[in-house]
């Protein structure tokens, strides 16, 4: 896959990179909320959206600052062809350092459609349950020792997965991921609790948490945000 990058000309260039635009692209889902959000967001001080913001400083990050920021990013995982693609992927700068972050939209949609318990065994060749076995063993080389993950919806674990994976790869020794929600309904929070519960962390709205391994720190977070106005809408067109 491409490291170039090109800057966005507004939500429309969001749109491009969607795997099913003509699904995914409505307003009220997740693709099209994050993505005014974070074009509008950009035109600010910080360049993040601002309830993201409030839990870099409640979690002593200081003020954060958007040094860059990725829609859609991919990264790659063994078995398989098939990338984490990430809502957004963003560097951004803390007073404890430079820190990769990844976000994970959500409105209605469900954490995909597994736990990873069944993900695993899901393959319908033995080849395919093999690649799914050497893929999950790579998530978990990048996420803190837990028993506790085969409950875990599995895009929760490949995306934050991915945060940390970047992190090594920049020599960052921060790394984040944050749930964006979107007028969210409560079981797609439960889905996160459980997913924090594995990590050993409280799951608290409007909050992030921080564990480690391999010298890098790893904050968890939710942020509920409002949906986009019209106006925001227009500013980002």
């Amino acid at each position: 896959m491409s490291k170039l990058c090109i800057s966005t000309r507004g939500i429309g260039s969001w749109r491009e990179r969607l795997a099913d635009p003509d699904r995914q692209w409505r307003r009220r889902f997740s693709a099209f909320e994050t993505a005014v959000s974070w074009e509008f967001a950009s035109l600010g001080e910080s360049g993040i959206p601002e309830p993201i913001g409030r839990l870099f400083r409640e979690c002593n990050y200081g003020d954060p600052i958007l040094v860059l920021a990725v829609a859609e990013h991919k990264v790659n995982l063994p078995g398989g062809v098939a990338a984490s693609q990430s809502d957004v992927w963003a560097v951004v700068k803390t007073t404890a350092g430079m820190l990769s972050l990844t976000v994970e939209g959500k409105a209605n949609e469900a954490f995909g459609d597994e736990i990873v318990k069944k993900w695993l065994v899901a393959g319908k060749t033995k080849e395919s349950c093999d690649n799914r076995k050497s893929r999950f063993e790579h998530i978990l080389s990048h996420l803190p020792k837990s028993d506790s993950f085969l409950q875990v919806r599995y895009q929760l674990l490949h995306r934050c997965a991915a945060s940390v994976i970047e992190a090594k790869r920049l020599g960052f020794q921060h790394a984040a991921f944050v749930v964006q929600a979107f007028n969210t309904p409560d079981e797609r929070f439960q889905d996160y609790a459980v997913f924090c519960q594995a990590l050993k962390l409280p799951a608290v709205r409007g909050s992030m948490e921080t564990t480690c391994l391999d010298g890098i720190s790893l904050s968890v977070g939710w942020a509920d945000c409002p949906l986009a106005t019209d106006a925001e809408v227009a500013t980002s067109v």
